[in-house]
């Protein structure tokens, strides 16, 4: 479910590792709750909740004030490696499926080129790091159209300097859930940083107003059924013949345009 604090004409779209626990905190320090958060850091997440969207359309829900952070893809996607296997290691918890991962001969503590090549994999064994690199869209939807605000992860001092004047308040915004160590692509192998870019190709396409994969050398060439980000959760509202169904960038804008034309955003 999107984020609303009481009195404040805004609603919070949060996307994993694009600042979200900072965010969080920000909001429930407004609204006079983060004195109860001993663990502010992993504490956050059970009273503000990130939850998932239909990637494939977009969010009209009648909340108003709407904004949200993004993050460049592939940086997003280290990311998730430095904080769910590194710091958290996640595959060794419960919730990891122990049998599937030494099914596929993964280790449970992979170093990033290990991880980058069996993303798809991974996600399979552990839900929390399928969430943590899903597309941005499972939790935007499809249009960034209807967001009154949409600000870059390198903003973060807009976001507070937004926070500050909606609420009328000064907003004090702690970094939390930081990586311990910062993955830098150039740490990545050829083959590696050409996987996780395209990986990362549908995000670009929707960030394309906000970051370039140019930085990082751009998308190489590969079969349009290679596994994305939008691959990892499916498409739950599309079942076929026992299987999910994956659609794509043609099918995404003929939804669009066929079934939630663009005026309905008057007014949002």
């Amino acid at each position: 479910m999107a984020v609303q604090i009481e009195g404040l004409a805004v609603t919070y779209y949060p996307i994993p590792k694009s600042g979200t626990s900072s965010v969080k905190y920000a909001l429930m320090a407004l609204g006079g709750k983060e004195a109860a958060l001993s663990d502010p850091d992993n504490e956050v997440h059970g009273n503000l909740s990130t939850s998932w969207v239909d990637p494939f359309a977009p969010v009209y829900d009648g909340l108003g004030g709407k904004f949200t952070i993004v993050r460049d893809p592939l940086e997003r996607l280290l990311s998730a490696y430095s904080s769910r296997i590194t710091d958290a290691d996640v595959l060794t918890r419960p919730s990891a499926k122990k049998e599937m991962l030494d099914g596929f001969g993964l280790p449970t503590d992979p170093d990033p080129d290990t991880f980058i090549l069996n993303v798809e994999k991974y996600c399979a064994c552990s839900w929390e790091i399928r969430f943590h690199v899903a597309s941005p869209r499972c939790f935007v939807g499809s249009s960034l159209f209807l967001f009154e605000h949409v600000f870059r992860f390198e903003e973060m001092d807009k976001v507070r300097a937004f926070l500050s004047s909606v609420s009328g308040k000064s907003v004090s915004m702690p970094r939390l859930q930081a990586a311990k160590a910062k993955i830098s692509p150039s740490a990545l192998s050829p083959a590696a940083l050409a996987k996780a870019m395209r990986f990362c190709r549908y995000d670009y396409g929707f960030l394309v107003d906000y970051y370039d994969p140019g930085k990082w050398g751009g998308i190489p060439e590969g079969d349009p059924g290679e596994t994305s980000s939008l691959h990892v959760n499916g498409d739950p509202t599309v079942l076929r013949d026992g299987r999910l169904v994956y659609p794509r960038t043609l099918r995404n804008l003929i939804d669009f345009f066929a079934r939630r034309p663009l005026e309905k955003r008057v007014g949002h």
